[in-house]
């Protein structure tokens, strides 16, 4: 990866993850050293050690901010070190009782609120906290939080999401491009959302196509993902009034949650039929980002696996997309299967390769590591 692709949000949350993943903590020289956010620049040399540290040090107070404290403990085997300061995230502090399980319908509603809080300045933020403390007659003597500046900010913001959830609620005709790995370029899309939801951590709008309704087409029904959007959402203003009303007496043909729980089930159909075979690293960052969307598959010996690397089945809604993110994982991860899919994140590392080889600046080992 390289480091003017890792944005502060992405490299705080890279830190994030890589102490939550520790089980004895980390030193200053480790998070440097294999963070992405950090490491490119150690690798290269294009930061001095003073410039890093202090990035961390500024990184550590935003955390802190944001409600995430770093622990700083001293090595057992050199008390007083400071260079061997061992840095780690108390995650009992932030875990969930054990018996709160949360749906995908959970998740959304939660994601729902950020979004909503998130257009929220910091006085916003403090008169809902307010006013949630009175509701719930939980009086406290602690200052009001803002509640915008929190954990929030790490949440991934969809800048659709909003409108078209607003849209599912009024009724409201939507105009988007749209880009599939089908197309070389992105068409326009008319659409009556239904339902907006979340699978396997993406958004995507269950709505009336307008465009299949006007020609007769059975089902007028599909399922936009979020992340494919390419000119932001909006009103369509100038549908035609007959076209207009058919779709929303389409549309009231299913409860709010009917909707929803149809796009789900067709969701989970695609997921289920798509799938691919990985080999992850163990202790990478792919593996802590990836997370328990990893299923144990076995080795085929025949194959030459190394038996030091895991095996995993993952499902997907979108293999193009899947290959995107694998591909982000330079050699942490190995596409093994099937051999479409191999051959796809194949094309897409060595895109990665020609794009930057003649990058000024680059360096020849960016290219070996990709």
């Amino acid at each position: 990866m390289v480091a003017d692709t890792v944005s502060a949000e992405e490299r705080l949350l890279n830190l994030v993850l890589a102490l939550q993943d520790t089980r004895f903590g980390m030193t200053k020289r480790e998070i440097l050293e294999t963070v992405a956010g950090y490491a490119e620049d150690v690798r290269r040399g294009t930061a001095t050690p003073a410039a890093l540290e202090r990035r961390f040090e500024r990184d550590k107070a935003t955390l802190r901010d944001r409600g995430i404290e770093l622990i700083a403990s001293d090595d057992p085997a050199a008390p007083g070190d400071n260079q061997r300061t061992r840095y780690h995230i108390d995650t009992r502090g932030y875990a969930l009782p054990e018996d709160l399980v949360l749906d995908d319908e959970d998740l959304g509603l939660i994601a729902a609120a950020a979004v909503l809080l998130s257009s929220f300045d910091v006085a916003g933020g403090r008169h809902i906290d307010t006013r949630a403390r009175a509701l719930t007659g939980r009086e406290t003597d602690r200052p009001a939080e803002p509640t915008v500046d929190g954990l929030l900010d790490l949440v991934v913001h969809e800048p659709d999401l909003q409108p078209l959830q607003r849209a599912a609620l009024d009724h409201t005709i939507m105009r988007f491009d749209y880009h599939t790995a089908d197309h070389d370029t992105a068409t326009t899309r008319t659409v009556l959302p239904v339902a907006v939801v979340l699978r396997d951590g993406r958004w995507h709008a269950h709505a009336i196509d307008l465009d299949r309704l006007a020609a007769d087409a059975r089902p007028a029904t599909r399922t936009f993902l979020l992340q494919r959007i390419t000119r932001r959402a909006a009103p369509a203003a100038d549908v035609d009034p007959a076209l207009a009303a058919h779709a929303r007496a389409a549309a009231a043909a299913h409860d709010p949650d009917d909707w929803a729980a149809r796009a789900l089930a067709e969701l989970d159909r695609v997921r289920a039929a798509q799938w691919v075979v990985v080999a992850v690293c163990p202790g990478s960052e792919a593996a802590v980002r990836l997370g328990d969307r990893l299923e144990p598959a076995p080795a085929d010996p025949s194959a030459g696996a190394d038996p030091a690397v895991p095996w995993y089945t993952l499902h997907t809604t979108d293999l193009d997309l899947l290959a995107d993110e694998l591909a982000g994982y330079g050699d942490e991860v190995q596409a093994l299967a099937p051999p479409a899919f191999r051959e796809r994140v194949h094309h897409k590392l060595q895109r990665l390769i020609d794009d930057h080889a003649d990058r000024p600046g680059a360096h020849p080992e960016e290219v070996d590591h990709v």
